[in-house]
């Protein structure tokens, strides 16, 4: 399960790639045609809140170590905190940009803790192949 779970960060990790590639495509275009780029953008936050929450339920079955389990709920609380660093604080003036400032420092941090959590499941799954090379078996 420690290696589904770090398949599953790393597949994490690349949608959260994605999601900033499709704000910035948005960000550069105008008209009906941002509307639908960032639709793209919406969409694949929403699924993105989906991942992030089974992820969760992953760690705990995985037990990649507390310190993963936690900076996966922490990851699945912050991208629940995005819709209101984007919508929060109005659509315009300065609230507006500080929303939408605080929405994509957000959803770096959201890579950021993820990347972290790729690397201590990464650890996991050597620490097991070890064990098993040394000829101890270890459940999970």
């Amino acid at each position: 399960m420690k290696r589904f779970f770090l398949g599953w960060t790393r597949f994490v990790i690349a949608l959260l790639v994605l999601q900033v590639g499709l704000a910035g495509w948005g960000a550069v275009s105008a008209g009906g045609e941002r509307i639908m780029r960032f639709i793209a953008h919406a969409g694949n936050g929403g699924m993105l809140m989906f991942w992030l929450m089974l992820s969760v339920v992953f760690a705990l079955i995985a037990r990649p170590g507390w310190k993963a389990v936690l900076l996966t709920a922490l990851s699945a609380f912050m991208i629940m905190m995005q819709g209101a660093f984007a919508y929060g604080f109005g659509a315009d003036g300065v609230g507006g940009g500080v929303g939408i400032a605080l929405h994509a420092l957000n959803g770096l941090g959201i890579l950021v803790v993820q990347t972290a959590v790729a690397r201590l499941a990464k650890r996991a799954v050597d620490a097991k192949r070890a064990l098993k090379a040394a000829g101890n078996e270890v459940p999970a």
